[in-house]
């Protein structure tokens, strides 16, 4: 396993002196709303500081259940959804216990970097299915990748790092070459909240062979809390059980106490935040870098201009983080900016990205 890209430039950001642009990590810049400390607070007092069942306080799972049912259209039920650790947590436990080595696993290129390198841990192929130029799902392109030996299909939207939001209909024909092969799609749709222009649609409601991996570190501006779950059919979440309780044993107990006691906040602000500053990237950036427009997430995948290879290295001597393309993709010349930044931020990194071409 290599070391994380990401974990090298947030270590960087980390021992900033706060002169540095950090348009480089996925994180909230906003803070967790008052009620959610005040009922973690109110979790440790009420002594949940031990052991929790390794599925997950009940409550929790109950919320989350509805919550699948009501907002995604997913038919859950208690025996197939658990906590995790964090969406990593989730994505870890899904993939150890469906994966094989020997076994194929079809990732859209680009793709966040977590995916291949577990796979590579746990012995698996990586099929890389190229998304390049509009970082769209083409059911055509998939359905070439498929074989014998292909047990999944990853998916991530709203996407990290492109921003895509892939569609309903775009999941429909995914789901229809999936259920013709035969093979588990994986969903991890963790910036569900951050939608910018409503297309966001949760591929688990028409395709029963779906894992759906999501959490409340982006939703309720808590990623340091390490509370995810995923909804799976009762086998799978069983052998995921297994498996966590000699990993992870159970996801924090005070951190799922607070969600179970506050598990509903309103994120609409910062959504409209993020989509502002999405408007000002495209509004301000020069036209020498080329990029899709995000649609959700956080992020935007943006083409070096003509002639600059060392641009990352050029932005860190300008004092400005972001995050070399090559960490999410075969491909080089692009690089990915956080819009999870207060605007200011946003327009300091954009007056020095023109300034450099």
């Amino acid at each position: 396993m290599e070391e994380s890209g990401i974990r090298k430039v947030f270590e960087m950001a980390a021992q900033n002196q706060g002169d540095m642009v950090d348009l480089s990590i996925g994180q909230p810049h906003f803070y967790t709303p008052e009620s959610l400390k005040e009922s973690l607070c109110r979790a440790g007092q009420e002594d949940f500081n031990r052991y929790t069942s390794t599925k997950g306080l009940q409550g929790l799972r109950e919320q989350i259940v509805s919550k699948l049912q009501n907002r995604n259209g997913i038919s859950a039920s208690m025996e197939e959804v658990m906590v995790t650790s964090g969406v990593s947590g989730a994505i870890f436990l899904s993939l150890a216990s469906i994966v094989d080595p020997g076994d194929e696993v079809v990732l859209p290129d680009p793709y966040f970097v977590l995916y291949k390198q577990l796979l590579d841990f746990l012995g698996a192929e990586t099929v890389f299915w190229d998304t390049y130029p509009d970082f769209h799902p083409d059911p055509d392109k998939l359905k070439k990748l498929i074989n014998s030996r292909t047990k999944a299909v990853i998916l991530n939207t709203p996407n990290n790092p492109t921003g895509m939001v892939y569609s309903r209909s775009e999941l429909e024909k995914v789901a229809e070459v999936a259920e013709q092969k035969g093979v588990w799609v994986l969903a991890d749709e963790v910036y569900e909240k951050f939608d910018f222009d409503n297309r966001f649609f949760s591929i688990g409601s028409i395709y029963d062979k779906t894992i759906t991996w999501n959490g409340f570190s982006k939703s309720h501006l808590i990623t340091g809390w390490r509370v995810g779950y995923v909804h799976a059919p009762a086998e799978i979440i069983e052998a995921m059980n297994k498996l966590q309780q000699y990993t992870f044993v159970c996801a924090p107990a005070p951190t799922q106490r607070a969600l179970e006691l506050e598990g509903e906040i309103d994120l609409s602000h910062c959504v409209n935040v993020y989509k502002s500053n999405r408007d000002l990237l495209v509004s301000r950036l020069k036209s020498e870098y080329q990029f899709r427009t995000p649609e959700g997430g956080y992020y935007a995948f943006v083409k070096y201009p003509e002639g600059k290879k060392d641009l990352v290295q050029d932005l860190i001597r300008y004092q400005v983080l972001v995050i070399p393309g090559e960490v999410f993709s075969r491909k080089s010349g692009y690089f990915r900016i956080s819009l999870a930044v207060d605007p200011e931020t946003l327009k300091k990194g954009i007056e020095i990205l023109n300034k450099i071409i």
